[in-house]
């Protein structure tokens, strides 16, 4: 099935770059702007700090670079995914990696500076900044794990191995894998790649989905050792460098990440985490119940992994135009406000969605939405008029949102922790599912459908994939050998646990094969996100938490205490209490549904 070419799309359709940069010739005008402010910083950094004023200077130099930074990254990542042939394309991201290793060194100079300077003078100048005061806070406790100037040179200077484990995985995910061919029931034949396969899964024909994930699982079963090695030495990468930058663990390193990057690194307690993942495995029966009512609407003997992502509605699916999904988004966010609907609105004019796949797209992803604090959000989307795609371009609409709000600050405060970025984009789909039960008919019937599907996705499912990635870091943490089988065999004692009703037969310990290029522990916050969401819609339903006090607290996702801000959304996440409240929530959508 052959894609558009991109300029037979109607422009209202695709996203218009000049937001950002007119051309690439303005990018790399600008890039090269950067690279004169790092060495004006790099000078600053360099020399001792005297005053309040020379503090100031260097957290205005060091925010004015991360922005600078943010807007080339944004232009150049998303140049690239609507022109993935074009050689300009695959430059531009090139060259932002050049820039970023010697973007790193130099941050670390200022880190430096901050450590260097005698705590008491530090103190007093920290101060005086009243506006800079949190993000120089965040610095200087970043600098007790700055190296050397020579260290922090050669750190930066092997970003590109460190990085080569999530590039191989990538390679076998998208140029070595060997894309089978299969015939569908209407004898047409579709070449199984990892964004079509998504789609083929779903089909009402059962023998037909049994052949499409029998052959594109039997593909991915041929890279099982390379994959196998690749995310054991992405795991040994990320333990090396939190040894030698003083994390206590990968999971503290990697729970500090904020999206836009800024130079602030909130910390998310590894307790947390802990609890967490106790609860959630503490209430796996409404889990367990929706396999057995997926096996019962399906009218099977037993529940195959070709049976978990097609539809148990009863109705035909209806397709959705996408002006239709938009006014249906539009109408869903009402309990929001306003002032939000309005922004909402806003966004759909102002082209920044990138509705349809077409060709030289990049296509293995449903959506996802890139920002910086200079330009907003951007919204890149593989739109097929259902119920599932006008679901995820709702989800992405969400973290855009909380751009718009938090880009009303400063850059060094204009970011989200991925602890909490899923709150905003979760409570849409639910939004948006939920007014569509209450439109009635098959539409209804679908939106329930979806209601199971992302809630079970992304409380349970990302629950696995996070103790999955616990357990596996914590055998490279032991320093003990990370095979092929030892992955294996937790992957599927993990299947067992939280699909007891599927039958794997003997190959549950490969499903897992063709994941893991994002950071490892990636998971964590969609637990934390179908939580929040939950407890955030329920509180505006009762009126105990009002729109303009949820549009304060997406205002505040940079600039707030990290757990300080779940708690201003009603959350408190070191207690299982939310964890089982969003079970018992799931168990009375499945009540509804059975």
């Amino acid at each position: 099935m052959s894609l558009p070419a991109r300029e037979a799309i109607d422009p209202e359709y695709r996203f218009d770059l000049t937001h950002i940069f007119e051309t690439p010739a303005e990018w790399e005008n600008s890039a090269q702007t950067l690279r004169g402010d790092l060495s004006k910083l790099q000078s600053r950094a360099d020399r001792s700090l005297d005053s309040p004023a020379s503090l100031r200077t260097l957290l205005e130099q060091t925010e004015s670079c991360y922005r600078r930074k943010q807007r080339l990254n944004l232009y150049a990542t998303l140049y690239e995914n609507v022109n993935t042939d074009e050689e300009r394309a695959d430059d531009l991201l090139r060259q932002f990696r050049e820039l970023e290793s010697e973007f790193e060194p130099v941050v670390s100079g200022v880190r430096r500076c901050l450590r260097e300077t005698d705590d008491d003078r530090l103190d007093a100048y920290v101060a005086e900044l009243n506006d800079y005061r949190r993000y120089a806070e965040h610095l200087r406790a970043q600098a007790e794990r700055v190296r050397s100037p020579d260290a922090e040179d050669a750190i930066a200077a092997h970003g590109e191995v460190r990085s080569a484990p999530t590039r191989i995985i990538e390679a076998v995910r998208n140029e070595d894998f060997d894309p089978p061919s299969v015939e569908r029931p209407d004898g047409e034949t579709v070449e199984l790649g990892y964004g079509s396969y998504r789609e083929e899964i779903t089909h009402s024909n059962r023998e037909y989905r049994r052949r499409v994930y029998e052959a594109y699982r039997g593909e991915f079963d041929r890279f099982e050792h390379v994959l196998s090695r690749a995310f054991a030495e992405k795991l040994a990468a990320a333990e090396t460098e939190a040894d030698v930058r003083g994390y206590d663990s990968v999971r503290d390193r990697d729970f500090r990440d904020t999206y836009p990057e800024n130079g602030l690194e909130p910390s998310f307690p590894g307790e947390v985490h802990e609890a967490m993942l106790s609860a959630v495995q503490a209430n796996l029966g409404p889990y367990h119940r929706a396999q057995e009512i997926r096996c019962e609407r399906l009218g099977v003997e037993s529940l195959q992994p070709w049976d978990l992502n097609v539809s148990i509605a009863d109705a035909p699916e209806p397709e959705i135009p996408y002006e239709e999904a938009k006014l249906d988004i539009l109408d869903a966010l009402a309990p929001l406000g306003d002032d939000y609907v309005s922004r909402t609105s806003d966004f759909f004019e102002e082209r920044r969605i990138d509705v349809y796949p077409t060709q030289n797209k990049r296509t293995d992803i449903p959506a996802y939405c890139p920002s910086s604090s200079a330009d907003g959000a951007f919204v890149l989307a593989n739109y097929r008029e259902d119920v599932r795609t006008a679901s995820y371009v709702c989800h992405e609409l969400g973290h855009a949102l909380n751009v718009s709000y938090h880009s009303e600050k400063p850059t060094r405060d204009a970011t989200c922790p991925h602890a909490i970025c899923e709150i905003p984009s979760i409570l849409h789909e639910i939004l948006l599912v939920e007014h569509w039960m209450r439109e009635g008919g098959a539409l209804a019937d679908y939106a329930e459908n979806r209601l199971l599907s992302l809630l079970g996705g992304n409380f349970y499912n990302a629950a696995m994939y996070s103790t999955f990635v616990h357990r596996l870091a914590g055998v490279v943490e032991e320093s003990d050998d990370l095979s092929a089988e030892r992955i294996r065999n937790t992957y599927a004692e993990l299947l067992g646990e939280f699909r007891p009703e599927v039958d794997y037969d003997d190959r549950a310990g490969r499903n897992w094969l063709g994941w893991g290029t994002r950071v490892p522990y990636c998971s964590f916050q969609y637990v934390l996100g179908a939580t929040g969401a939950l407890v955030v819609r329920d509180r505006l339903r009762e009126g105990s938490l009002s729109p303009e006090q949820y549009h304060d607290f997406l205002r505040n996702t940079g600039s707030k205490n990290l757990l300080a801000q779940f708690e201003t959304v009603g959350i408190d996440v070191t207690s299982s209490a939310p964890y089982e409240r969003a079970a018992e929530t799931f168990a009375g959508y499945l009540a509804e549904f059975d």
